[in-house]
């Protein structure tokens, strides 16, 4: 059986991927009170990372994890480079396997997007920029390799402070108002289709560059209603605005959304649908 190491197996992304049929090794800087087979790893640590690989020995490697706060990484680039540069060039010195690289539609400016693997890569904020190295080192170290690059990656029930989706469910439960960006457009990707698309690039030993995200591209505005609608949670709490009256510290890159063709016609992926989606996240939870 092929052992798997995950990377930031305490995020929302390590939490809906479960990887059955595999020896799984969950490993995180801090690790949630139900995980078991965990191990604390700082993968900014280059020992603690040799002496774990040395000893473990696995076969895959899953890179979770990143700091994906996009203003923090503005604030703070020296971190965002230890964390998302570094900390990846860690693990790859020490490893031979297959290296899965998850990085993020930010590697594109946003001036023409939805894109695909081909599109001209211009990142215009840090987080984007240190994604963008990491899929450098990627390439550079690892002779089997693959990037899956997504955006928005949510998930609703866990209480992860990642998730858009969560939060704007949290915020109308309360009766709070919210204001939500109406000029920022990406296909959101569900935590549960994302780990499925991981758990069958493994299956397939997959090679190279993929791009993951649902079926529709959406402006986040409208994503936030979808969720209020399904949710039956009141959507005139939430108020439509710019991305220039947000007034971000980082820079976003508006027009985004990640193309599927490639994984589609490699894998016979089907894109899922967002509302389908959000219908699915409700259920467990209510289960």
């Amino acid at each position: 059986m092929k052992k798997v190491l995950i990377t930031g197996a305490s995020g929302q992304l390590g939490a809906s991927l479960q990887l059955n049929d595999y020896d799984v090794m969950r490993t995180d800087i801090i690790k949630q009170d139900d995980q078991y087979n965990f191990t604390i790893l700082d993968i900014t640590n280059e020992k603690q990372v040799k002496d774990l690989l040395e000893e473990e020995k696995p076969n895959v490697i899953v890179h979770l994890a990143a700091m994906t706060n996009v203003d923090g990484c503005e604030r703070n680039p020296e971190q965002a480079q230890l964390i998302n540069v570094q900390g990846t060039e860690n693990l790859l010195n020490y490893f031979d396997g297959k290296f899965i690289f998850i990085s993020s539609d930010y590697v594109f400016d946003g001036e023409g997007g939805p894109y695909s693997e081909e599109d001209d890569v211009n990142p215009i904020n840090v987080y984007g920029k240190t994604k963008l190295e990491g899929e450098a080192n990627v390439r550079r170290l690892s002779n089997d390799w693959v990037i899956l690059r997504t955006n928005v990656v949510w998930n609703i029930g866990g209480n992860f402070k990642a998730s858009f989706a969560d939060w704007v469910v949290d915020e109308l439960q309360n009766n709070r108002h919210i204001r939500i960006v109406e000029d920022q457009w990406n296909n959101p990707a569900w935590t549960v289709d994302l780990g499925n698309v991981i758990e069958s690039l493994i299956k397939h030993d997959a090679k190279g560059l993929y791009h993951h995200g649902s079926s529709h591209v959406i402006n986040r505005y409208d994503f936030a209603c979808m969720i209020a609608n399904v949710y039956e949670l009141n959507s005139s709490l939430i108020e439509p605005i710019t991305t220039k009256e947000l007034n971000q510290t980082a820079q976003r890159p508006l027009k985004c959304g990640l193309i599927t063709k490639k994984l589609e016609n490699d894998f016979n992926f089907t894109p899922s649908k967002t509302e389908l989606d959000i219908k699915a996240a409700k259920i467990r939870t209510e289960l």
